[in-house]
């Protein structure tokens, strides 16, 4: 039953995020475009570019190999990388990859309209 709290909320929340994203895009489309017969199209796209962009940014981050972590360390003189510290960025970036699926999978569904 947790699990099923979590992940609703996970999706809620992901899509409170998309439909802020949608609607600053939508102002921002409507306030630079001459054309209002190419809006549609435009927001689909820039949609499913800010998803794909969501997922390979969360994933990226996610996927982040401790032998990296480890010269970023000594390079950059970062904090240290440990397991607890792996899990809480997993856990901030899963709100960036739900985010990105929803945003793709809504211009999916207005590029179908």
């Amino acid at each position: 039953m947790i699990v099923w709290k979590t992940a609703l909320e996970s999706l809620v929340r992901s899509s409170v995020y998309s439909l802020i994203i949608i609607l600053i895009d939508s102002i921002l489309i409507v306030l630079l475009m001459t054309e209002t017969n190419q809006i549609t199209y435009t927001l689909s796209f820039v949609m499913f570019i800010e998803g794909g962009i969501g997922l390979i940014v969360g994933g990226a981050v996610a996927l982040y190999s401790p032998s990296v972590a480890k010269i970023d360390e000594v390079l950059f003189h970062s904090k240290p990388w440990n397991a607890k510290r792996q899990k809480e960025i997993e856990k901030q970036m899963e709100v960036f990859i739900v985010t990105g699926i929803v945003l793709i999978i809504e211009a999916l569904l207005l590029s179908a309209i």
